[in-house]
């Protein structure tokens, strides 16, 4: 595999034992940037090696994020490259830094940390990564080979059909009907299937709905300003990602460090509740092996609220355990305190989407802020930057009046809770 291994000067050390655990396993890896010359050749070689490597490794210290560090050039460069982090880019902290220092790119999947042995920690990270993508190749390889196989099949099953077929007479009493035009006597044909409302299946099984694209009203001058807000269509998980399906992300990554409580969790037992105890590193990371992201705060709202102002995803009658799991005190998210997932249909949104008042809360894109820019109205996405993500939905141990799909959360982006989950969003 093609790598490319980006590290700060003063960290050229353990930059170089990582290279040779790298090399120990085959890998090409361009390491020593030395032997470059100064001036636009360099820059030039450096951005060709990033769009060749099949791999991005960020070796993080407070010498790669200081500003005047080539390092971060690097890693805009493979900001613009890169479009599915998943696979593609390895954050490595060297040392601890706090996260709102670490460049937004580099969070877009879980950071790699490692109190032992940080060379070996990110060598088997990498072997891991490289393994999945021998996996991929190997199944993209035999499917292509399956197809070819099935349309030889149909095509010689089209040409033993052509020997044996005897052509019907044309009539005009049979190339119409009171039912419309008919390819076969008695069937009416079509050109296309009605898709209208159906739903999408992400590459992690969980179905998704849409939401379409037009104006909705957005807050409500309490938690935060009433505006109209213009959206594109986009696609939202109808439920919020389960215990089960978190379970294989963390196997087929390897080195994503598991959510709280995650022992007292006995699977298949429990597979369908919502996962909690992740942070909003980790919610991002698993929507990004799915291809996928997390929602914005804007469209987390449109897809509870719709376009009716309605106070609670399922209108403006008040909470009941009909309709969402709240003022659950259990202590145990998974042995009482939460629910399955879409075991509250009375609960669900115009759109069809389940859970998003109370259960798990769930983390947004988005950073949190109290003020928003009169001219923001199209496709918000919240600050630049900021100390909290926002959190929306209201999770299990909320009452009635915290519920409301205009509420507005956030905490640390390092934060985990017992009944903090997530969902997934696309655009399509």
């Amino acid at each position: 595999m093609k790598i490319f291994l980006s590290y700060a000067s003063q960290d050229r050390a353990i930059a170089d034992s990582i290279n040779h655990a790298l090399l120990d396993q085959g890998h090409d890896v361009f390491f020593d940037r030395d032997d470059l010359s100064p001036g636009e050749e360099y820059h030039n070689t450096i951005r060709a090696a990033i769009t060749r490597a099949e791999l991005f490794v960020f070796l993080i210290s407070e010498y790669a994020i200081d500003p005047g560090s080539y390092t971060l050039n690097e890693l805009d460069i493979a900001e613009g490259c890169i479009k599915q982090v998943s696979g593609r880019l390895l954050p490595v902290m060297l040392r601890p830094i706090p996260l709102d220092k670490v460049p937004t790119f580099a969070k877009t999947v879980t950071l790699l940390e490692s109190p032992g042995n940080i060379t070996a920690a990110t060598a088997d990270a990498v072997y891991k990564i490289a393994q999945r993508r021998q996996r991929a190749l190997l199944t993209t390889i035999g499917s292509a080979l399956t197809l070819c196989l099935v349309l030889g099949g149909a095509v010689w099953a089209v040409r033993e059909k052509a020997k044996h077929f005897t052509p019907v007479p044309t009539s005009s009493s049979t190339s119409t009907s009171a039912a419309g035009s008919t390819g076969i006597a008695g069937t009416k044909s079509s050109t296309s299937g009605d898709t209208t409302g159906a739903p999408t299946v992400g590459t992690d099984g969980a179905e998704q709905v849409l939401v379409p694209a037009g104006t909705f009203i957005m807050g409500d001058d309490e938690e935060s300003p009433k505006r109209e807000v213009y959206l594109d269509a986009f696609d939202i998980d109808r439920v919020e990602v389960t215990t089960g399906r978190y379970a294989k992300f963390l196997a087929a990554t390897g080195s994503v460090r598991p959510p709280e409580d995650w022992d007292a969790l006995k699977l298949p037992k429990g597979m369908n509740l919502p996962v909690v105890g992740v942070d909003w590193n980790d919610a991002s990371a698993y929507c990004a092996w799915v291809g996928r992201r997390l929602p914005t705060d804007a469209e987390w709202e449109k897809a509870a609220r719709g376009t009716d102002e309605r106070k609670y995803p399922w209108g403006n009658e008040t909470p009941n355990v009909a309709r969402a799991n709240f003022e659950n005190a259990a202590p145990e998210p998974y042995d009482g305190g939460l629910t399955d997932v879409g075991t509250h249909p009375d609960g669900q949104s115009p759109f069809g989407v389940q859970d998003l008042a109370g259960n798990a809360n769930e983390w947004t894109a988005d950073w949190f802020s109290e003020s928003f820019p009169t001219s923001d109205v199209r496709n918000p996405k919240g600050p630049a930057s900021g100390n909290g993500r926002v959190i929306r939905g209201g999770g299990r141990y909320e009452p009635a009046d915290r519920m409301l799909s205009t509420k507005r959360y956030h905490a640390a982006p390092e934060t985990r809770g017992g009944d903090i989950g997530f969902r997934c969003a696309r655009s399509p």
